[in-house]
């Protein structure tokens, strides 16, 4: 049995019209009301088109290089995503 296998998917349904899981939509009501900053940098991309490597590319030019690394999804936070172990964007 393959790794990956014994994962269980998460089971589409119909949201506004697109076929989404749970995780993209319970924190929706936050998403609706996010206001961006003056400062804030929006990166949006299709899936599997760079966006952790435009995310990386970004915060290096914005805060530099780190002396300790940080995890990808605490320095650019995911707003479609929740996930109580991580929060949320």
């Amino acid at each position: 049995m393959n790794k990956m296998d014994a994962i269980p998917r998460p089971e589409l349904f119909d949201f506004h019209g697109v076929s989404m899981i749970n995780i993209f939509t319970e924190n929706w009501e936050n998403i609706q009301n996010f206001q961006a900053r003056p400062d804030d940098i929006l990166i949006a991309t299709y899936p599997k088109a760079g966006t952790t490597w435009v995310s990386n590319i970004l915060d290096l030019l914005y805060f530099g290089q780190r002396e300790k690394p940080i995890p990808i999804y605490e320095r650019v936070p995911f707003l479609e995503i929740f996930h109580p172990a991580i929060g949320s964007g």
